[in-house]
């Protein structure tokens, strides 16, 4: 048996770059247990009795005995009654350091390389992943931050401690894969009155936003090989989701009247899915006119097809009330409508809906309890009276007032100081515009130099389907411009860094 096991026992120093451990026997335990691991301590040897090595260690003989037992009961050591202490004999006697590498004390051995082997699913959708920059705070010109400080956080606050003063069983023990039935009550009342949604509560599903919405969509409605068309140009994220489920992902342009409805049919086999922002494409503005939206519902019942309607921000119309949903038309149950209020109220919410045809809640009902099971309720609860109580209504106006102004005061900037640079393309609502680039810049530069000056100014090309080397000089140049999360003074002086940096570049 060796003499010196003073190795065994690491300093406080973490040479990871993690804070160091600060108990004593976990930092023995660790000691062991990464001698076993890499072979410097082998199956069947005999460790000093515990008051022994406590003495060498300079430790007491209690933290010995804690980090043995620790041991013993993960399987590294074995005792034998009047013998002591052993490492396990079940264990491999070769030096594990080939297969293992410790992250407690930074002891790192050479590692066999080996390449990462991810799924198909998540190669697919790492295609899409995003790629554009993040800042630690919202920057202008980020066209989705809605403005924080216009939300009344302290009211939220006070809801969500209600919400727990005397919490019923809904929230203690919440079992409906579909969400709180109050809150879903009140986005169905709120849709029916603002956006035409032809629905009742038992069709809504609450979801962690979007995201999710899209994500149990394609699993629930497509197959590997599936064909799904999108708007070109259009949001990465909606991409990247729906190719993760094995889809044929195939963009279908936008023009002046919104998704190209009759090039549905050069798809290479029909769309199982068309997933469409008739209200508002994103980022153009685009609205989808009337006789394609009518169009759409005739192509997805001949085709036994569906309708995805994202409808992220539509609350947010400036010239004229909320236009009605594309699903308050459709009498085939081919529409699901999906919306969030992560922009509306703000992004850590994470909350949004869907609301499904009566056909497809089963299905979505038992597929949630083998997703994420039951949403989390307490902000469900908080939202449910935030919107019965009339704040969500009082906030969408007042932020709608704001927002307008602070659009009409962007406009008014690039109308005075950049007629010759920029060209504000038509749009009547969100939480940004689009401008054209007059002057031939490449706006990927421009969005390049915009990241290293602290602007978060996105590329109108970024948005298309095929970005390669040789469609670019065929993709539409511009600038994304949100408006929403600053005042008049920020945009003023954030404008003005935004121009001087085009004069730079010209």
């Amino acid at each position: 048996m060796r003499s010196d096991y003073s190795w065994i026992y690491p300093s406080h120093t973490d040479q990871t770059g993690d804070r160091a451990e600060p108990i004593a026997y976990r930092r023995l335990y660790h000691g062991i247990r990464a001698a076993i691991l890499d072979g410097r301590l082998h199956p069947g040897e005999r460790l000093p009795a515990s008051r022994d090595l406590a003495r060498t260690l300079g430790i007491s003989r209690n933290t010995v005995v804690t980090s043995f037992d620790l041991l013993t009961s993960e399987g590294y050591l074995e005792t034998r009654v009047g013998a002591g202490s052993f490492v396990a004999s079940t264990l491999p006697d070769r030096d594990m350091a080939a297969t293992h590498q410790t992250g407690d004390q930074g002891n790192t051995s050479k590692t066999k390389e080996r390449p990462l082997r991810l799924s198909q699913s998540v190669a697919r959708m790492l295609e899409y992943q995003r790629r554009f920059p993040r800042f630690r705070v919202a920057r202008p010109f980020n066209p989705a931050t809605p403005d924080l400080d216009g939300f009344p956080f302290d009211l939220w606050a006070r809801l969500l401690r209600r919400a727990w003063r005397s919490p019923d069983i809904d929230l203690t023990i919440p079992d409906d894969p579909l969400g709180l039935s109050q809150l879903r009550h009140e986005i169905a009342k709120w849709l029916r009155q603002s956006r035409g949604v032809n629905c009742d509560a038992d069709q809504v599903m609450i979801v962690s936003g979007a995201q999710q919405a899209l994500d149990l969509i394609a699993r629930a409605l497509v197959d590997p090989g599936d064909v799904i068309a999108t708007e070109d140009p259009g949001y990465e994220g909606i991409r990247g989701v729906l190719a993760a489920s094995g889809a044929d992902v195939q963009a279908i342009p936008v023009d002046h009247e919104g998704l190209c409805v009759d090039l549905l049919s050069n798809t290479s086999s029909p769309a199982r899915i068309v997933v469409t922002t008739p209200s508002r494409n994103y980022p153009l503005g685009t609205t989808l006119s009337l006789a394609r939206r009518l169009a759409m519902l005739q192509w997805a019942d001949a085709n036994d097809a569906w309708i995805v309607e994202d409808d992220y921000d539509s609350e947010y119309r400036y010239d004229g009330p909320p236009l009605s949903s594309l699903q308050g038309l459709d009498t085939q149950n081919r529409v699901i409508y999906v919306g969030t209020f992560s922009r509306v109220m703000f992004p850590g919410i994470r909350l949004g809906y869907l609301v499904l045809p009566r056909t497809l809640i089963p299905a979505f009902r038992g597929m949630r309890g083998f997703a994420d099971g039951v949403p989390a309720p307490t902000a469900q609860a908080a939202l449910a009276a935030f919107l019965a109580d009339g704040h969500f209504g009082s906030h969408v106006r007042k932020m709608r007032l704001r927002y307008g102004e602070r659009r009409t005061h962007l406009q008014n900037l690039i109308a005075d100081r950049a007629t010759g640079a920029l060209s504000i393309m038509p749009s009547d609502g969100g939480l940004h515009f689009c401008t054209k680039l007059i002057a031939g810049h490449d706006d990927m530069i421009l969005q390049e130099k915009m990241v290293k000056a602290g602007l978060d100014c996105r590329a109108l090309s970024s948005y298309f389907h095929d970005k390669s080397a040789q469609n670019r000089p065929n993709l539409p140049q511009g600038l994304v411009l949100g408006f929403a999360g600053w005042n008049k003074n920020a945009l003023t002086q954030s404008f003005g860094e935004l121009i001087t940096i085009m004069e730079r570049t010209s």
